[in-house]
């Protein structure tokens, strides 16, 4: 874009409807209407008007109850020198005592604050006045939210509150001096004019605007006066820099805005590749961050920018617990609010749901009640009907969102797919999505029990390195080849990097560390390089995680496009580019142009075509854990063949030039930002992309039913799980289990079992199924050795009427034959000196422990506020210790640590196949916690993962709860079959 004159930068002084006003305390009448107050609870909250009081009516069932709804800070209110707070408040009545945990007003916002009160007797109304003085000298300018709640011990509370009213003088003397606009998100649409306003009288201020690489595009006075507008004229689309400077104290921190094309102009495509995960009814939540803008509604904002980017699929969550706290209950609330701002904007949703309710009878996290599942997943896909583009039922179970075993996830899985296939029978169904390596054990189990027959696509996350997505899709494919499904969609519901690393700047919110202006550049390149190469990996759809503001590991890790004081990063403008560019296009391929560059082929529906190129930088050779910095911008001069004429180029966060070329070889620079370079054709990918899969639903054989699903319940006397939660250990010659059998269908069935890989004891010779329901059987499996090795696969399935079910599908491991039976290969793992350091630990130490005949490690920490861990390293002896055929590895282990429960986080051992200090690429395996008490841990090794046998560098170690830890190790082998 050619550099704008000052005349075409003006100024427009309005006095009327500044953006900043004088602020004011919320009024007692704001304060005591309902429709002001939102609902949070971990139960079922409803809020009502009761006369001139507010009614919190709230259901809960059982587990961490709390009820702390909100009233959400809306333009031009403060608690900024509020000094207390005095309202009435009344508890109703119930037939059993109450009694409460703690009763709370909060503020939230940049620093949280908890002020306790006392509750009066139930069904008496009584005034209550709570000092709110400022914490930590911290001044209240930047809450969000006020709170008032408590946490009850009993499952129903209903309270009132009325005559609300805030003590002290509302203040500005604490308020930062900043630039504030009303585009929402500060995101405007081109041929509107970019309209600004500052909060201080300004006189003599120079403003200087700049484009997203800091090129200078104009400069000017800034109006004088605070709440005068500053009005540029339209600007292209892109992403802007507007700095200023002043004479005296009062400095801006940088502002940012975009710009992007009318969202009215495109064309809506349900078919797009691109999509993004904004988690919306989670992390958007009203207080979550700064939203001055529709009246503080964070729901429609958000909603709002995701159509403004050209963005039709998003994924959501949902909270089964939440909505659906009683069997046939449900309030769907801001969920369904969310929806419908979705919907209105031509959005349709992946939706995801977890957390299971009492009435569901959850295992550990996952339901064992096979009816409630399918009756809610039913009931909820009813009631949000064509809003929903799929459905998701749970997430990331392979890891701790579910430490339930592979099996329990596939039976709640099949009862969530038939109840979504009840409500509609063609609406996409997908298993929650997995995040472990695609050839480890739990994978292999999952779909081992008919997984593929439940679902139409293959669900993943990855926040891999780019350089690892030809590795880890590779993978993925096999993967999905060895299950018989070539042909079946892969859809990435998140997609993230950590590529930026920790958060370098301080956030607007205390505790919540935000990208630096560096770290901002690298999510920027990361957004449309990750997309396209995942593209051409075969990949369907895509969901970049996350869209709002989020942020994760104790606040360091900063996830979302947005910042917390509601403004978009120059991300969000790459993401509204590329859409724009290629919602409707389709990739050919890569053109091998030369070894410092990427260019890939993508054709249009007219018949035109679109080059994306970029040159190849350090984020795209990046390994696993390393950080890219934008510091070099890899500027590569390249030529292309094209046919003279006038061609349009569009950078990153979507600014267009115009090329011009008058000798049949375009010249062009590319650098580690992509660029789109439009209307060119004639051009033949030299590297085809691999093909895309399909929306793939199983059609059920004539012989088959899969409404009747088979669990089990091991007796966890006799079994333990291990190997990814994929297989389960048995040390005796036989083990007690419970066996249901669930006909989730309207017709009454007659059924009988057959199993392989051993025999159930007990087995009716036939098992009356009724509608909608199960029958329990009580049996003992005794295991059949096999040829070779000592895994029994115990697989059961029913014949319901003539038809089969589904299988139920358990790795039974004799461990303790396997054990007596091994050829043992011990570690040279008790010496000290073959360990490396690996930890966060202010203080280590590793000794030989004489008493003990063992290692011994001892760690400290300082400071509570660190992620404790340690992972101390054994480099292997290779190739004597060899991971290869090894099936189990086995070592006795016990600690202490500086407080009773000794309790743990995790407990890992990771096998490394890079000899490289704290990062590289891992297959990891969990472990009961180490006790005080000496007592082994024998891990089965999953011999299907051929990553196992490239292992160079053995960690084991734990992430404690406490502060100081003791951790002894000793006999630590590989075995593996005579």
């Amino acid at each position: 874009m050619a550099t704008l004159s000052r005349s075409a930068l003006f100024l427009a002084f309005c006095l009327s409807l500044p953006l900043f006003a004088q602020p004011r305390f919320p009024t007692p009448a704001e304060l005591g209407d309902a429709s002001n107050w939102r609902k949070n609870t971990s139960g079922s909250m409803s809020i009502s008007q009761d006369g001139d009081a507010v009614r919190f009516a709230v259901q809960f069932s059982g587990g961490d109850r709390w009820a702390y709804p909100g009233f959400p800070l809306q333009q031009g209110q403060t608690l900024n020198g509020v000094t207390a707070i005095s309202f009435e408040l009344k508890i109703e009545q119930q037939d059993a005592p109450q009694e409460f945990a703690s009763r709370l007003v909060m503020l939230d916002g940049y620093a949280n604050g908890w002020y306790g009160y006392n509750l009066p007797e139930p069904g008496e109304w009584q005034k209550i006045t709570v000092l709110l003085p400022d914490l930590d000298g911290t001044p209240k300018e930047g809450i969000r939210v006020l709170r008032i709640g408590m946490n009850p011990k009993q499952d129903t509370l209903t309270y009132s509150i009325r005559n609300l009213s805030l003590e002290g003088t509302p203040r500005m003397d604490q308020i930062k001096p900043r630039i504030a606009t009303d585009a929402p998100g500060t995101v405007f649409i081109e041929k509107e004019a970019p309209t600004f306003s500052a909060n201080v009288d300004l006189p003599q201020c120079h403003y200087v605007l700049k484009d997203w690489l800091g090129a200078e595009l104009g400069q000017g006075i800034w109006p004088e006066h605070a709440g005068d507008k500053l009005v540029l004229t339209p600007l292209p689309p892109g992403y802007y820099h507007l700095e200023t400077s002043h004479p005296g104290e009062t400095q801006f921190p940088p502002f940012t805005f975009a710009v992007v094309i009318d969202p009215a102009t495109r064309v809506v495509n349900h078919d797009a590749y691109f999509a993004i995960d904004t988690a919306q009814s989670w992390v958007a939540r009203p207080g979550s961050f700064d939203c001055p803008y529709y009246d503080g509604d964070s729901y429609l904002l958000i909603s709002e920018l995701v159509y403004r980017a050209g963005i039709y699929h998003v994924r959501e969550r949902l909270g089964w617990r939440e909505v659906s706290p009683n069997p046939g209950e449900y309030n769907y609330s801001y969920y369904m609010t969310n929806a419908d701002y979705l919907q209105k904007r031509h959005i349709i949703i992946s939706g995801m749901y977890h957390d299971t309710p009492i009435w569901a009878k959850p295992i550990t996290k996952l339901p064992s009640d096979l009816l409630a599942t399918y009756t809610f997943a039913k009931d909820t896909a009813t009631a949000f009907g064509d809003r929903m583009g799929n459905w998701e039922f749970w997430n990331e179970q392979d890891i701790s969102f579910a430490p339930e075993p592979a099996w329990d996830y596939a039976a709640a899985m099949k009862a969530a797919y038939l109840g979504f296939r009840a409500a509609d029978p063609k609406r996409i169904v997908a298993h929650g999505a997995m995040c472990t390596p695609s050839k480890g054990a739990y994978h292999y189990n999952l779909y081992a029990n008919d997984m593929g027959k439940f679902c139409d696509i293959i669900n993943y996350h990855t926040y891999n390195p780019l350089s690892n997505y030809p590795k880890l899709m590779q993978d993925l494919r096999e993967f999905r080849a060895e299950q018989g499904l070539e042909q079946r969609a892969i859809w990435f519901t998140e997609h993230g990097t950590n590529s930026e690393g920790h958060s370098e700047a301080d956030g607007a919110r205390k505790g919540m560390k935000a990208h630096s202006p560096d770290q901002e550049l690298i999510m920027t390149e990361f957004f449309p390089k990750s997309q396209i190469l995942m593209m051409m990996e075969g990949v369907s759809r895509d969901y970049y995680f996350v869209f709002p503001p989020y942020n994760e590991r104790k606040g360091v890790k900063d996830w979302g496009m947005m910042r917390r004081d509601g403004s978009v990063k120059p991300s969000y403008a790459a993401m509204a580019a590329i859409t724009a560019q290629l919602n409707l296009a389709t990739l050919q391929g890569e053109l091998g142009v030369d070894d410092a560059l990427r260019v890939f082929v993508f054709n249009q529906p007219d018949g035109k075509q679109t080059l994306v190129f970029w040159s190849i930088s350090d984020l795209d050779t990046a390994p696993f854990n390393a950080i890219a910095r934008p510091d070099k911008l890899y500027a590569h001069d390249f030529t292309l063949p094209l046919a003279n004429g006038q061609y349009t180029i569009t950078n990153t966060v979507g600014t267009a030039t115009t090329l011009a070329v008058a000798n049949g070889q375009a010249q062009l620079n590319a650098t580690r930002y992509p660029q789109y370079l439009a209307g060119v054709s004639g051009f033949t990918a030299d590297k085809a992309k691999v093909p895309a899969g399909k929306i793939d639903p199983y059609t059920p054989a004539a012989d088959e039913d899969l409404t009747v699903i088979i669990r089990a319940t091991l007796n966890d006397e006799d079994f333990d799980i291990s190997n990814q939660k994929a297989s389960a250990n048995l040390d005796k010659l036989q083990g007690r289990l419970t066996m249901e059998i669930w006909n989730l269908d309207a017709q009454p069935k007659t059924a009988t079992l057959q199993i392989s890989g051993g025999t159930l004891s007990d087995l009716p010779a036939s098992i009356a199924l009724p509608a909608f329901g199960k029958q329990s059987i009580e049996t003992v499996f005794t295991p059949e050795l096999p040829e070779r090795g000592y895994e029994a696969p115990m697989v059961v399935q029913a014949i319901a009427n003539g038809k089969k079910s589904s299988r139920l599908h358990i790795p039974v491991v004799m461990r303790r034959l396997f054990i007596e039976n091994s050829v043992a290969v011990p570690l040279q793992t008790d010496k000290p000196e073959n360990w490396r350091k690996n930890t966060s630990a202010d203080l280590f130490s590793v000794t030989w422990d004489e008493q003990e005949k063992a290692l011994r490690f001892d760690l400290e920490w300082t400071n509570p506020e660190t992620d404790r861990w340690f992972y101390p390293e054994y480099v292997l002896k290779l190739p004597a210790e060899s991971f290869a055929g090894a099936e189990m590895l086995s070592f006795d282990v016990k600690s202490v640590q500086d407080k009773v429960e000794n309790d743990f986080k995790h407990n890992l051992v990771m096998l490394v196949q890079e000899d490289v200090h704290e990062r590289g690429q891992s297959v990891n395996f969990s472990y009961s916690p180490p006790l005080t008490q000496w007592e082994n841990r024998s891990i089965p090794l999953n011999n299907k993962d051929n990553r196992l046998a490239d292992t160079k560098v053995l960690r084991i170690g734990a992430n404690p709860i406490g502060m100081k830890i003791s951790f002894w190790i000793k006999n630590v082998c590989l075995l593996k079959n005579k």
